[in-house]
């Protein structure tokens, strides 16, 4: 039998690929555009579409378990699909947001929610890895570091765990190949609380030379964000960063209990990632 992984051109799906190769594992990966995936020739690519769970029957074909990120028009027809294919554990990428006061209403949450709500109905055996604030999110800042060192900021003292992408993959890899997890929502977080302040000063140390933070008003850190990301992020990125002042998230333990291995710091992020910001 194979696992399918949904979204493997993203960071964290590509990882997962990586990591069920690893255990010998037989792979399939779809994107809507298939040509652009750059994988190991051992996985099967298929063309598919999220909005057409049709597209989905060559890809599903002696598939038991999928991967799939929690971003759906209409996740009870996808998983319909899934589930007249055979599939029998859904492993998603959902979010730590489902779990804070008032998800319901805040856009992140809600959209993720009526995800999870959907792979219960389907009565398909689930997963829901659930991570905090990704690592990644400080690419965004490349573009200044490389440019004049600097990292215009808002809320440079909000407060974060971050969590390395491979660490998700790493706990996605342990649902796929075992039933351990089966049933499980694990929220999962980096190993230590940091503030964007400080995680700017963490990649100018790794880069080795000083990176300074500019403090920015919302309306100015909105219409930078707005270049490159749509308005509806904007406002949740900045709102975010506003509640996260001086907050102490929660630090999780669950990648260690359920990998035995130390979780990855922000370091070790931007050490993997360098060159984003050389």
């Amino acid at each position: 039998m194979s696992i399918l992984v949904v979204g493997a051109s993203g960071a964290v799906g590509g990882a997962v690929v990586a990591g069920l190769l690893d255990r010998g594992e037989r792979v399939r990966a779809t994107s809507r555009t298939p040509q652009k995936l750059a994988l190991s020739a051992e996985v099967e690519v298929f063309a598919a579409d999220l909005d057409d769970p049709a597209s989905f029957t060559d890809a599903l074909t002696g598939v038991e378990r999928v991967f799939l990120y929690a971003d759906l028009a209409d996740p009870d027809a996808l998983l319909a699909t899934f589930a007249a294919a055979g599939v029998r554990h859904v492993v998603v990428l959902s979010s730590s947001s489902v779990t804070f006061p008032g998800a319901a209403e805040d856009f992140n949450g809600s959209r993720i929610l009526r995800v999870e709500e959907a792979v219960v109905r389907s009565g398909l055996a689930y997963t829901f890895l659930r991570p905090g604030g990704f690592a990644s999110n400080a690419a965004r800042w490349s573009w200044g570091v490389k440019g004049e060192s600097v990292v215009p900021l808002p809320y440079p003292d909000a407060v974060q765990a971050p969590i390395h992408e491979q660490d998700i993959a790493d706990v996605a890899v342990v649902a796929l190949t075992t039933d351990t997890l089966v049933g499980a929502a694990p929220v999962l977080t980096g190993p230590e609380r940091l503030t964007l302040r400080e995680q700017v000063a963490l990649i100018g140390d790794v880069i080795g030379r000083p990176v300074a933070v500019i403090e920015q008003t919302e309306a100015e850190s909105s219409a930078m964000l707005s270049r490159f990301v749509p308005e509806v992020w904007v406002r949740q990125i900045i709102k975010d960063w506003r509640e996260a002042v001086g907050a102490t998230p929660p630090i999780s333990d669950e990648y260690t209990r359920i990998t035995g291995r130390p979780s990855r710091t922000f370091r070790s992020w931007v050490v993997d990632h360098v060159e984003l910001f050389r």
